[in-house]
């Protein structure tokens, strides 16, 4: 208690009165954890009331300076200004700091509630306040703002938000993320059931009643797909899940539940039956069987060529379609795509049903599981038994046909090897844009239209021809005199006399430039077409698979298998940006890791050179981060507020180093026991894996090849 000259004077224990009055008074502070105090700033003296040392741990008096050492260093710049800010026209503080109890080491948060008193020039002379224990409030505060963050990160990250519809009300409440994810303005929605169609694709409104009016009948549980009413060409599909709370009586109260943004499933969905969809009604039999020759896969295509159907060759062997004179081929195919090896295109023979032969073109490209590992083989088969008899007859007819079939966009020409004289047709001087009436181009001339890279060869593949004599056939690109590049097809005879030596030479040279961009189109689309879709499909094919052993129930693995299939997703979009020419490493870390957080450049620190990645290594390194980013945030420093990753990388032409470390996050005791598909991933996706768990967080090093 403080007596009228404004010092502390101790109470005794017990009595009647003013003194029972002034016990139970310094009880009820000390149950409600208060500390009075009064500071003499003249004498720097610090007089605090009786339960102080129980509470704080410090002694009821002391110099004022001793004060200071009890808040923590971090806190005593904030509590060091409140006082140092008092003034006649400010006299009061408050200010909130850390204390530790120098007895028994409790560390908690008090507010400092104070007044200062001043002289008649307005200087300080003391301060009397109260130190009050609000460490229940600030924790329960910190546990406040976690559970919403954490909260809010786990639904960005799913790409999910939560509703409540109340039945009686007729009206729906939704989380900023739900706002969000359905690009509503929340000045703009009102809650009711109208609002949120507007949103909903007019295709789907009268479906999505349908599922709303279930909360009025019978039945717990409410599940819609539908998609969004969103400007432009893009499509979004969300999934809106619930459950019904009805009375005793049975009639609903209210539903809640998500809705999830399901884009990327839908769209791998649709890729998926597309893919399928081209497999089975390919012209072309395409077959997948094991190493040892047994059929897993039979299309359309299979059965209108070989005459069986699916389900009578599924589960038998290849050796079924092949005659004895070909064993030999299909032991060599089956050896070669064992080691990895494909088998060109190349033609065949193939037995059908009735037991007649088939001339096929074949090829064989293995397949592999998510470790690399050849399990089978896919073959494509195409019927080519009317092309070789066409080949026969235009055999035969090959000599007084082959100038007519190549007349389109040609010209004709003759070359007299003695008098070393050319002779073209009109048709040729539009061919190579000169004009007729400056004559006829000599031989030397002419050459010096083939383009400088290919002239000597189309020099030497002439004079060769013009040696060996017969049919000859030469291609090379020619600049025209205004400058344009066409190639084309130098086709002719040789002609030799009764001695059999050339005497001269004919034939036509055709424009054949659409041809060789076609070519070179066709080859590119093939090769990529190929590569993708292969290399897609196996990914997402082990994906599926290892997903799904290592789930623990459906939703798990729906949530685990979405997100990998948005992580795969999210590298092929960004590679499809870049024409698949590969993406900058910087960008990749972003696309695959800032979902995971609302603060990506304060949780994650990047440190490393430029890198371009090639669209298979960024594939891969896209999953094994999305891996990471989903186990920090889960179990790592992802999964609390403060902390952080640091993303460190080194490359050189033939390797990528990345260090992956998490700070601040749960202290680790010891190497988790269980290692799940995401651990198999990233110890597969990289050439060399290093991971340590240490108590600051998860250190993983990893290794690509470039």
């Amino acid at each position: 208690m403080f007596d009228r000259q404004g010092n502390w004077a101790a109470s005794p224990k017990g009595g009647t009165g003013m003194q029972g009055e002034a016990n139970w008074a310094l009880q009820a502070l000390s149950v409600a954890r208060i500390v009075f105090y009064s500071m003499d700033c003249s004498s720097g003296f610090m007089l605090r009331s009786d339960n102080c040392m129980d509470i704080l741990g410090v002694p009821p008096a002391g110099p004022t300076a001793a004060w200071s050492l009890v808040i923590f260093p971090e806190d005593r710049t904030q509590y060091e200004q409140a006082r140092l800010a008092l003034s006649r026209e400010q006299p009061g503080f408050e200010v909130e700091y850390r204390v530790e109890n120098s007895r028994t080491g409790k560390q908690f948060w008090v507010l400092d509630r104070g007044e200062g008193e001043f002289d008649a020039e307005g200087r300080l002379t003391g301060i009397r306040g109260a130190i009050i224990d609000v460490s229940a409030r600030i924790s329960v505060e910190l546990e406040l703002r976690k559970a919403a963050r954490l909260r809010s990160v786990v639904f960005e990250a799913a790409r999910m938000a939560a509703w409540h519809l109340d039945v009686a009300a007729d009206r729906f409440t939704f989380t900023d993320e739900l706002l969000a994810l359905l690009e509503i303005d929340r000045r703009h929605f009102d809650g009711t059931p109208a609002a949120l169609e507007n949103a909903i694709h007019p295709d789907d409104r009268e479906a999505w009643r349908t599922a709303h009016d279930q909360a009025r009948t019978p039945g717990n549980r409410v599940e819609i797909e539908f998609r969004l009413l969103v400007p432009g060409p893009r499509t979004r599909w969300i999934l809106s899940r619930g459950e019904v709370v009805r009375r005793l009586d049975g009639a609903p109260l209210e539903s809640y539940g998500v809705m999830i943004d399901i884009t990327e499933r839908k769209a791998a969905e649709e890729a998926a039956a597309r893919l399928a969809a081209i497999v089975e009604s390919s012209e072309e039999a395409i077959i997948a069987k094991t190493l040892r020759g047994i059929i897993t896969s039979w299309n359309k295509g299979a059965e209108r060529l070989f005459g069986y159907t699916a389900e009578e060759m599924i589960g038998e062997s290849i050796w079924k379609l092949i005659p004895e004179d070909g064993e030999h081929e299909e032991i060599h195919i089956l050896n070669t795509v064992r080691i990895g090896q494909s088998v060109p295109s190349h033609e065949s023979v193939r037995l059908h049903r009735s037991g007649r032969r088939i001339h096929v073109a074949v090829s064989v490209s293995p397949i592999l599981n998510a470790q690399g590992m050849v399990v089978g083989a896919s073959t494509i088969a195409r019927d080519v038994t009317e092309r070789r008899r066409q080949t026969e007859l235009l055999r035969e007819n090959e000599a007084r046909m082959r100038l007519a079939l190549k007349s389109a966009r040609a010209g004709a020409w003759t070359f007299d090897l003695k008098r070393r004289e050319l002779h073209w047709s009109p048709e040729m001087f539009a061919l190579y844009g000169l004009d007729p009436a400056a004559g006829q181009p000599s031989r030397e001339q002419l050459a010096k239209r083939i383009s400088p890279a290919h002239r000597q060869r189309a020099r030497k593949e002439f004079s060769r021809a013009m040696l060996q004599g017969g049919s000859f056939t030469l291609e090379f690109p020619i600049i025209r005199p205004d400058g344009t590049e066409i190639w084309t097809a130098l086709a002719g005879d040789v002609i030799k006399d009764d001695r059999g030596k050339p005497i001269a030479a004919r034939g036509i040279d055709q424009d054949i430039t659409e041809r060789k961009n076609w070519e070179k189109r066709q080859a590119m689309l093939l090769r990529e077409l190929s590569h993708r879709v292969k290399n897609t499909l196996a990914v997402v094919q082990s994906v599926a698979r290892q997903t799904l052993r290592s789930s623990p129930s459906p939703r798990s693995f729906v949530e685990a298998f979405e997100g990998r299939i948005r992580s795969l997703a999210a590298s092929h979009s960004l590679l499809t940006e870049a024409d698949w020419g590969g993406a900058g490493l910087d960008t990749i870390i972003r696309h695959q890791v800032a979902a995971m957080v609302h603060d990506y450049d304060g949780r994650f620190r990047l440190k490393g050179p430029d890198v371009v990645l090639s669209a298979e290594v960024a594939t891969q390194l896209g999953l094994v981060l999305h891996e990471l980013a989903t186990n920090a945030a889960k179990y790592g420093s992802l999964s609390v507020p403060d902390g952080h990753v640091d993303i460190v990388w080194t490359a050189s032409r033939s390797k990528l180093s990345l260090m992956w470390r998490e700070n601040g996050g749960p202290s680790i005791e010891k190497k988790p026991d269980f290692s799940g598909f995401g651990t198999l991933l990233i110890t597969s996706s990289a050439q060399k894996v290093t991971q340590r768990f240490l108590r600051h967080g998860l250190v993983c090093k990893l290794e690509f090849s470039l």
